[in-house]
């Protein structure tokens, strides 16, 4: 296979972007449609969690492909260190590339035990943390048929923040009362207001979503608002 994207690969992706779901019965659709087919993998895992004292706390999650039992024996809360990927990942934000045959130093023998269980096959795997560096999504394929190359990192690396953002969105559009109390805003908007609920500050805020610190505060102001609230306490109030 290619060691780096080509100018069709890249046209691929751009069919993919203008076909990303608008509605959140879509996101499945898109994920076994458009970018399976940028992307090949047989099974993909999303999860969107926060690390607390050491443990990750997984929220929400999403998946396709995947044996039943594979999912269905996932913990929602487990020690980091349990899973070394994970764990690098975290410290380094870059893609990271496993291949069960010649693994690399940070897999542990629980993922690598896992790996064979439910044959996984090769791993490619991404995400986006929040400034914090606590709370965030990450994304796990597997079953990559083509042998790993800079190519998937280079893949994962556009495919993440879009990917991020599609299944932020979902979570919000399909997480409980709240969905309703949200509807005025727009999906920026929404973004947003997650980024105040993780406990960012304006500033943090600023930095993760590439905005100045006086046009995030103008932007919560439009949203107050919006949302008839004064101020972000109360802001908080309302979503959580």
């Amino acid at each position: 296979g290619t060691t780096e994207l080509t100018r069709d690969d890249v046209d691929h992706w751009v069919c993919a972007l203008m076909e990303q779901p608008r509605l959140p019965g879509e996101l499945l659709r898109w994920l076994q449609g458009p970018l399976q087919w940028f992307f090949p993998h047989q099974a993909l895992f999303m999860g969107h969690g926060e690390l607390v004292a050491g443990q990750i706390k997984v929220t929400h999650s999403l998946a396709h492909g995947h044996d039943p039992a594979y999912l269905q024996q996932l913990a929602t809360t487990f020690e980091l260190e349990q899973r070394g990927s994970l764990a690098w990942w975290m410290a380094n934000r870059q893609p990271f590339l496993l291949d069960p045959q010649c693994p690399p130093d940070f897999a542990t023998p629980f993922e690598l035990q896992e790996i064979r269980q439910f044959d996984l096959g090769r791993i490619a795997a991404h995400g986006v943390l929040g400034a914090r560096s606590t709370v965030g999504t990450y994304f796990s394929f597997a079953g990559i048929v083509e042998p790993l190359t800079a190519w998937h990192e280079e893949a994962l690396i556009q495919i993440a923040p879009v990917l991020n953002n599609l299944f932020l969105d979902h979570i919000a559009e399909t997480d409980g009362p709240n969905v309703a109390l949200l509807a005025p805003l727009t999906p920026a908007q929404k973004v947003l207001v997650r980024e105040v609920v993780t406990g960012c500050t304006n500033k943090e805020i600023g930095r993760t979503l590439g905005l100045s610190e006086k046009t995030v505060s103008n932007r919560l102001t439009e949203i107050y608002e919006r949302l008839g609230v004064r101020n972000r306490a109360e802001l908080l109030g309302v979503v959580r």
